[in-house]
């Protein structure tokens, strides 16, 4: 699995057995997200990386911004995306905005504003920057590792020169922390323990790195692990939708169902209610303390927030059979 909640349930008994939360949308081929990218003084960054994430941090696309700043990503479905400049290289703090689209927003434009690292202490979300020093040598293997990455054929050739990368600089958290990523997004797990356990030594503060280490501890089936992880990823970034909604996940399969809901309510509110995801999280949730009218709520309004989801007609007849149970009845 890479940096997805693939989780699959059965409720109550029901006939809705894995069921895929809130992950079918049907392409619509014009939706796009483009942007600028420019400095303080409204100068165009040429050749910066631009990667594109889903809604649970895994990176789906990459490109650089043209000469005048442009980035544009094409041909997207319907849901929430994160946007995500990676200044390798510069002097610049890199960062990441979400976006929704949906039948209402196709169509997005999103500019950043990069600041330099020696103005700047912390990122525009309050997170700490890590400045760290790399040797000429290490750094230029690091550019050359991510330039492969960007190609699907080069993925390997991109992961052996970002362990060179290393080797020239065993503490370039950079290249420690994508190495790890690329492991968790190629569903490599267990090289990726170590690798991200190392970029968080280097650097504490590295919230990539945590949120991916809790995703190959979940994979390896080492809940405790992966919930420790994800606690202290959320320390770094409170207002991360899918932290929250990770992490809600994880507490609610392990029993733990009040602190679940506090986190699931969490990143429902942080998506102003539009996280397909999270209603259904909390269904499953308000299924399992027995509050079937708010599960059949729950279900309703992921209906809504995802209306081409598959499965829909067994979706209303759970929402029917939550309703009855709500009110004493029997349900068929």
């Amino acid at each position: 699995m890479q940096l997805q909640l693939v989780i699959f349930i059965t409720l109550l008994g029901t006939s809705l057995v894995a069921i895929h939360p809130a992950r079918v949308v049907v392409a619509q081929q014009f939706n796009s997200i483009s942007g600028h990218v420019s400095d303080e003084r409204r100068n165009a960054i040429p050749d910066l990386q631009v990667e594109l994430l889903n809604e649970v941090d895994s990176v789906i696309a990459r490109t650089k911004t043209d000469t005048s700043g442009l980035f544009v990503f094409q041909r997207l479905s319907n849901g929430v995306f994160q946007i995500r400049v990676q200044p390798y290289g510069t002097s610049y703090i890199g960062q990441t905005k979400r976006i929704q689209l949906d039948r209402t927003r196709a169509f997005e434009q999103v500019d950043f504003v990069l600041e330099a690292k020696q103005t700047a202490s912390l990122t525009a979300s309050g997170r700490a920057v890590f400045v760290q020093e790399v040797p000429e040598p290490a750094r230029k293997q690091y550019e050359h590792a991510t330039a492969l990455l960007q190609k699907p054929q080069q993925q390997k050739e991109g992961l052996e020169a970002l362990k060179k990368a290393i080797d020239l600089f065993p503490l370039y958290f950079e290249a420690l922390e994508l190495l790890g990523t690329e492991y968790v997004k190629q569903q490599q797990y267990e090289p990726a323990i170590p690798v991200l356990t190392k970029a968080i030594e280097v650097n504490s503060r590295g919230y990539q790195s945590l949120y991916a280490l809790s995703v190959a501890w979940f994979n390896l089936k080492q809940i405790p692990q992966a919930i420790e992880s994800m606690r202290r990823a959320i320390t770094l970034n409170q207002k991360s939708v899918n932290a929250n909604l990770w992490l809600g996940t994880l507490l609610r399969q392990t029993e733990k169902l009040d602190e679940a809901e506090t986190y699931l309510k969490q990143a429902d509110q942080l998506a102003s209610s539009k996280s397909p995801d999270a209603h259904w999280q909390l269904a499953l949730l308000f299924n399992q303390l027995k509050r079937y009218k708010e599960a059949a709520d729950e279900l309703e309004l992921f209906l809504k927030t995802q209306p081409d989801a598959k499965d829909t007609e067994l979706i209303k007849k759970l929402i029917k059979k939550f309703r009855q149970q709500a009110s004493g009845g029997r349900s068929s």
